[in-house]
């Protein structure tokens, strides 16, 4: 390898680094050089005590071939000095000095052994990725390290090419060593347009075609998915399709290995190729003979929905670490060229880095990781990015429907694998396959369980056909011939690696009988993707799911026919009401109830209808969030009773309780006494806490009032008055007096009810009289009406009154009320609500 590769002139300073410190932080651009030299540059050094160099790689194809290139260098062949470990592969021996692995390998590495004694140092490449894997692997080695290798640290050296180096100067504790410049430059084209989504693709293409027509070598196409990456095969196959020396390759992750070390392989001139790419392609890959990126500009990621459980893809703007990374691509061998069909200006106003997968993604399988290593709270590890607690919690009440977890009977965090738990997470997969297979070699089904999680595992072999998983399984088979989008044999070698896997399962075997074998593997893993046809609109059939979410299929769908089903693979993009249903299974009603009756739960549901002015009771049952069925409940109890009206109240308000006169004035006079008494404790009787406080209050005369005529009748003054004691009764009842004497000696109510306490009376029932009367300090407004009762004046001064409106207020009045007292004089008459007749008989 040429000596001048950039990352030369930083091995000295890295290796005075890890000499002297455990952990070093490393910021190269792309085509620096460090993943193929700095493993090598390390290997010799005396501090590795014979020890191992472990690399991490984000991906399979990424480990492989970093793998193979540090081989090469060394002239070796793969697995002697430099090996690799990865999913279903790998190479390495006795002498393996670096072992290239991907972050799901490293924990599992660190469960058998959590102290690491043969490794001296982890390598965590292209760490700016920030996937879950890396996050965990990078929490777990710290943790590790502190507790097992107190006097022979574990080293860490933290590798990328676009770095959020704050964060990780703070938990390492040391600077970052950067290494400027790349090995070759990159010129970089600006189109300087603004295009919406849809039309991003049509311009890569005219882009691409541009750039074959006016460079020279092979072009990498980076493109949001899969989709994206057919229509611009197609398109380019039309313009292009005639050149004799051009290949048009795709390259995204559900490719096989195989087929993916394919695209990656040299081409020698005049050969050229076209790479459709995926984010795949952003790091750590070398595709020789690349010299031209052409870059989308766009990223998709799935992210995890925690309320419904489900994953849904969103297309969002790629970031400025991942613009430099895709330029990086075209500066590996010589000089390049970048394409970007966006301004300079909106460049420097993309985000800087891209969201942590830790907190967009399913957190499954990370807690159960957590929980055999010892974990009990979500932030005991020291993370570079917690884990939203959102995720968390969705993740063991999964975990927990699983069986993986024993039931926590405590308020206290807990987190503890069950006998079950364990044993799905020493199979190293995802929690429902783990399940699946356990349960296939429980109930001797260990077949069926393994072509289940080949084609779950592996992704959908068939492009653009209906759902029902039994026809992949047919497929896997070998008994029909649909299209495969690709090969079959793919598919039976991971199936193999799956039997392989079942075969070291070791439980006690039950006779299930069970004539819907696939039905019962799945309903247990799958517990909450069962769904329910809720109806059909336009095309698409619609169910929901346990969950709580609704999903849909085409009405042609043979799946579509069935009541009931499983939706094993769900998903939609971002901004969507619901998703769409890829690949499901259809079960029986009565598979469930004969066969699952714990993943029911019983509810007696009571609530008020309106209509029948009268309770309704029913026993229902339950999976999740979809009623399968329902049952009238003959006698349901008092606290049941009561917990239904008080919800009806609450949904209603408390107008639908029978309030009449004296029992809203009882309360207006409570509620004045709250707020205008702060010697004694009194109730607040306001909607919004009598509202709240339903269940203390009136709760206790609710458990037979199943019917109008009953709620009628329930006694509210007496109801209200029990809210307070002996002392309060009487306290109420003189400084809050529902009624008052006026000088005429008649007694008359006091309204509460209104914003100030009112006292309406007829006006020569106050004469003399000038001061107003209070409460609690308060002045009450009078309302001084006319003999015919109907409003004079509202005064909360008596004295002003007569002097200065009263005589306006005589004129008028007189003449319309001659058989009244009106006389000038009304601080010397007699307060009275005779007429004059009266008066003078009396």
């Amino acid at each position: 390898m040429s000596n001048e590769l950039p990352i030369y002139q930083l091995i000295p300073q890295l290796k005075n680094q890890l000499l002297h410190h455990h952990e070093a932080i490393l910021e190269a651009a792309p085509g620096a050089g460090k993943t193929t030299v700095v493993p090598l540059a390390l290997m010799n050094e005396a501090w590795l005590k014979g020890r191992k160099i472990i690399m991490l790689e984000p991906r399979r194809l990424a480990a492989k071939a970093a793998a193979k290139r540090l081989a090469d260098t060394l002239q070796e062949p793969l697995g002697k000095r430099v090996g690799y470990r990865i999913r279903h592969e790998g190479k390495e021996s006795a002498q393996t000095q670096v072992l290239v692995v991907t972050e799901g390998v490293l924990t599992r590495m660190l469960h058998d052994d959590p102290s690491l004694d043969d490794i001296a140092l982890v390598i965590f490449d292209e760490f700016h990725e920030r996937n879950l894997h890396s996050d965990l692997a990078f929490a777990l080695c710290l943790q590790a390290r502190q507790l097992y290798r107190d006097e022979d640290p574990l080293k860490l050296l933290v590798m990328s090419a676009t770095l959020d180096t704050e964060a990780l100067e703070t938990r390492l504790g040391c600077p970052t060593l950067t290494s400027q410049g790349r090995s070759f430059p990159i010129t970089v084209h600006y189109s300087n347009k603004a295009l919406k989504t849809f039309q991003v693709t049509y311009e890569v293409v005219r882009l691409t075609c541009q750039a074959f027509n006016e460079e020279t070598g092979s072009l990498l196409v980076f493109l949001p998915g899969q989709k994206e990456i057919r229509q611009a095969a197609s398109q380019l196959q039309q313009r292009l399709g005639h050149e004799p020396h051009l290949s048009i390759l795709p390259l995204y992750g559900e490719l096989s290995l195989k087929e993916q070390e394919a695209v990656i392989e040299p081409t020698t001139a005049p050969n050229r190729k076209i790479v459709l790419a995926t984010a795949i392609a952003q790091t750590s890959l070398t595709i020789d003979g690349i010299r031209v990126v052409i870059d989308s500009g766009l990223s998709r990621e799935a992210r995890f929905d925690a309320s419904t459980a489900t994953t849904r893809l969103h297309t969002r703007r790629a970031t400025q670490a991942e613009t430099t990374q895709r330029m990086g691509r075209a500066g590996r061998t010589e000089e390049g060229i970048c394409y970007r069909w966006w301004s300079e200006s909106q460049q420097h106003q993309l985000a800087p880095q891209a969201q942590p997968q830790i907190e967009i993604s399913d957190l499954s399988s990370l807690v159960m990781d957590l929980a055999k290593w010892g974990v009990q709270e979500r932030l005991e590890l020291d993370w570079i990015t917690p884990p939203p607690n959102s995720h968390w919690q969705q993740s063991i009440d999964l975990l927990t429907n699983l069986q993986a977890l024993e039931q926590n009977q405590t308020s206290q965090p807990y987190l503890k694998l069950s006998q079950l738990g364990e044993q799905m997470s020493n199979l190293g997969i995802e929690p429902r396959l783990a399940r699946l297979l356990l349960d296939g070699k429980q109930n001797d089904d260990s077949d069926a369980a393994s072509a289940i999680c080949t084609i779950l595992s592996e992704g959908d072999p068939f492009a653009n056909h209906h759902s029902d998983l039994s026809d992949r399984l047919s497929w896997l088979a070998g008994h029909n011939q649909t299209q495969s989008k690709r090969p079959r044999q793919n598919y039976l070698n991971a199936q193999q690696q799956w039997q392989r896997r079942s075969q070291q399962i070791s439980v006690q075997q039950t006779s299930a009988n069970n004539q819907q074998e696939v039905a019962f593997l799945l309903i247990r893993a799958f517990a909450d993707r069962i769904a329910q046809r809720s109806g059909q609109d336009h095309d698409k059939t619609r169910y929901k799911l346990a969950n709580g979410r609704m999903a849909s299929l085409s009405s042609l769908d043979p799946c579509a026919q069935s009541e009931w089903l499983i939706a094993l693979d769900i998903g939609g993009h971002h901004g969507q009401e619901e998703d769409r249903i890829f690949l499901a299974y259809p079960i029986q009603l009565s598979t469930l109830i004969d066969d699952f009756s714990d993943l029911f739960i019983i509810k007696n549901h009571l609530a008020w209808s309106k209509k029948d002015a009268r309770l309704l009771s029913e026993s229902q049952r339950w999976i999740g969030k979809l009623c399968i069925d329902k049952q009238k409940l003959s006698k349901p109890s008092e606290t049941d009773i009561s917990q239904a009206i008080c919800q009806h109240i609450r949904q209603e308000g408390l107008s639908v309780l029978p309030w009449n006169d004296s029992s809203e004035q009882l309360r207006a006079r409570l509620q004045f006494a709250f707020m205008h008494d702060k010697q004694n404790l009194w109730s607040d009787c306001s909607d919004k806490a009598l509202l709240a406080d339903l269940e203390e209050w009136l709760g206790p005369y609710l458990g037979k009032v199943t019917n109008q005529q009953a709620m009628n009748k329930l006694p509210l003054n007496d109801i209200l008055l029990s809210l307070l004691d002996w002392s309060q009764q009487q306290f109420l009842n003189k400084k809050v007096p529902s009624r008052i004497t006026v000088p005429s000696g008649a007694s008359h109510a006091i309204d509460y009810c209104e914003q100030q306490p009112t006292l309406r009376v007829k006006l020569q029932e106050m004469f003399g009289y000038t001061n107003s009367p209070t409460v609690l300090n308060q002045i009450v407004r009078i309302e001084l009406l006319s003999p015919g009762q109907r409003p004079l004046a509202v005064t909360q001064d008596l004295a002003f009154f007569w002097r200065e409106a009263y005589p306006e207020v005589r004129k008028e009045m007189r003449g319309r009320y001659p058989k009244h007292p009106w006389p000038e004089d009304p601080m010397s008459a007699e307060a009275t609500a005779k007429t004059n007749r009266a008066l003078r008989s009396s």
